[in-house]
């Protein structure tokens, strides 16, 4: 019977009792934390290699705490083992004095409890992310609107042959950040304009509002980037399951990830939809079906008598994505989003 184990020293394999393989780790706190931090939902390269020296000499099967941490084309059998082998007797039979290892369990426990502690409040940073980008579409769509009604007198013709406001700024700003087509349907346009005329000092402040304006656009897109990042490293089953901007508006409602990982599908499901739902208490009236999640593709493009089944389905996903999230849990955000869809399919 052949045992695997992990621990701050390195990775043994033992066989009776006594050790046969062991890779030890630097004897660098840091270091150390790096590899325990790896081994919590993965394998570290240490493992990989001590697996592969058993599989050549000719060992098909291991025994190991955690058998679900590896994966299956590691090429080798691993069972479950009840038994946790002692450290402190591994630490003896490599020469560490029990001092100097109590003294190092100290030192890596302190390293990882920092780590933990920056890590506490990054889901904060993403809040205020969101909130940012909300803002700033606030603030451009105010802007737009004066624009357009400002540059409308000169040239009023283009508020009708441009829809999208960014686009417009552009036009604004300068034409030749245009593509040609449009670029020449414009200045066509400007040739027979009914507007009034501006002035060139006119033209430099109308024109820096809109170099504001695509500056903001931009900002926005940086923001966004940020967020997507930001997910990925906080709440990676959330961000697969419902995109890195939804997972974040869920996070920012419901104030923070511990909150939403707590909180039950049916709350989760009318997360944003709060006036509605007190409305309805308040009056009796039907209750709201969702909140923010009818931003999802699948329940926005669903037909009105199944948005509360798809609903419903979507927040019980997001629910468990969010606790595996919080509580460190297995990669699932892929199976989450296949389920999800899956039930869809089976609700038409």
């Amino acid at each position: 019977m052949i045992r695997l184990t992990t621990n701050i020293l390195g990775v043994f394999a033992l066989k009776n009792g006594r050790i046969i393989e062991r890779i030890l780790f630097p004897m660098d706190v840091e270091k150390i934390a790096d590899r325990l931090e790896v081994i919590k939902d993965g394998v570290s390269e240490e493992e990989v290699a001590i697996i592969e020296k058993l599989k050549r000499s000719g060992v098909r099967e291991v025994y190991v705490i955690d058998p679900e941490r590896f994966p299956s084309t590691l090429g080798i059998k691993f069972l479950k083992d009840s038994e946790i082998i002692d450290p402190s007797y591994l630490a003896e039979e490599i020469g560490i004095g029990r001092e100097e290892f109590s003294e190092l369990i100290s030192k890596v426990n302190l390293e990882l409890a920092k780590r933990r502690l920056k890590g506490i409040g990054r889901d904060q940073i993403l809040i205020q992310a969101i909130n940012s980008i909300d803002e700033l579409d606030e603030s451009i769509n105010k802007l737009v609107k004066r624009l357009r009604e400002w540059y409308s007198l000169n040239f009023p013709e283009l508020d009708y042959v441009i829809k999208n406001n960014e686009t417009y700024a552009k036009a604004v700003s300068s034409v030749d950040k245009l593509d040609k087509g449009l670029r020449n349907r414009i200045n066509s346009l400007r040739r027979e304009s009914t507007g009034i005329e501006f002035s060139e000092r006119d033209y430099e402040v109308v024109t820096a509002l809109s170099d504001s304006i695509l500056c903001l656009y931009s900002t926005r897109r940086e923001i966004e980037s940020y967020i997507d990042h930001l997910m990925s490293d906080i709440a990676p089953n959330l961000s697969t399951l419902a995109g890195p901007m939804l997972g974040a508006r869920l996070i920012a409602l419901a104030g923070g990830l511990e909150r939403l990982s707590f909180l039950p599908a049916s709350t989760i499901q009318v997360l944003g939809a709060e006036s509605a739902f007190f409305r309805f208490l308040r009056t009796g009236k039907k209750p709201p079906k969702h909140g923010v999640i009818f931003q999802l593709p699948e329940i926005r493009s669903s037909p009105k008598r199944m948005r509360g089944k798809v609903a419903r389905t979507f927040a019980a996903k997001v629910a468990i994505a969010a606790r595996a999230d919080h509580f460190n849990g297995k990669f699932v955000g892929d199976k989450l989003r296949r389920d999800f869809l899956r039930k869809i399919e089976k609700l038409k």
